[in-house]
């Protein structure tokens, strides 16, 4: 539970901001002044026993390139997959009524195309940066900097 720093915007709806990289999303319900984690969740892929089998160094390094691209956009489907799932129950749930996204730019447009169309029509702000690492001020810092969809 964290109290929103009085120089940010409150949020007069309760809105779900969705903090995700190609293989977690991390969830944060705000409402008016305070914000508090309410998820996680992850791919799970490549699953943990064969992930040491992946890092090693294969023969030729372009190959291993595009294992390592084919991981990822595995990952991501599942993670997606996941994703809209478990916000299609909270909607129904009323967990919250708008959502924001945080995204890498080079995964938006497979968010999209991923989440169910009912979550997009409350989605008003997608910010295209990866902001996983980042603290949930400084997340909420970017959200506020970022273009509301009209």
């Amino acid at each position: 539970h964290m109290q929103i720093p009085s120089q940010l915007q409150e949020y007069k709806k309760k809105t779900l901001i969705v903090v995700s990289d190609s293989v977690q999303a991390k969830m944060f319900l705000a409402y008016k002044r305070t914000v508090e984690d309410v998820g996680h969740i992850t791919s799970n892929y490549p699953p943990k026993e064969n992930a040491e089998r992946a890092s090693g160094q294969s023969g030729s390094g372009s190959h291993f390139a595009e294992q390592n691209e084919k991981i990822e956009e595995i990952s991501l489907e599942k993670l997606y997959a996941k994703l809209s799932k478990d916000l299609m129950h909270r909607l129904q749930a009323k967990e919250f009524e708008e959502l924001i996204f945080t995204v890498p730019q080079e995964h938006v447009r497979e968010l999209k195309e991923s989440v169910h169309i009912n979550l997009l029509k409350l989605t008003h702000i997608w910010v295209p940066k990866l902001l996983i690492n980042e603290d949930l001020k400084d997340i909420l810092i970017h959200v506020e900097e970022t273009e509301p969809i009209e």
